[in-house]
């Protein structure tokens, strides 16, 4: 449990130290920092990732974990 609380912490901190700030202007946000820290993160632990640019450094991405309900 203690792994998984560090290892929370630091994806967590390193979220915050990439200032992804949107102040309402086209140049602001930079989402694709904390949208390619989260890609890593989830990569590694085997799940699919799809990235998608709606402009230059305005990135969103989807992680699909597979159920068992159809």
């Amino acid at each position: 449990m203690e792994q998984l609380t560090n290892e929370t912490v630091e994806l967590l901190q390193t979220m915050i130290r990439n200032q992804c700030v949107n102040d309402g202007t086209a140049e602001s946000g930079q989402e694709e920092r904390n949208a390619d820290t989260l890609v890593n993160f989830i990569e590694g632990a085997g799940l699919d990732v799809e990235v998608y640019d709606a402009a230059p450094g305005r990135r969103s991405m989807v992680a699909r974990i597979e159920g068992s309900d159809p």
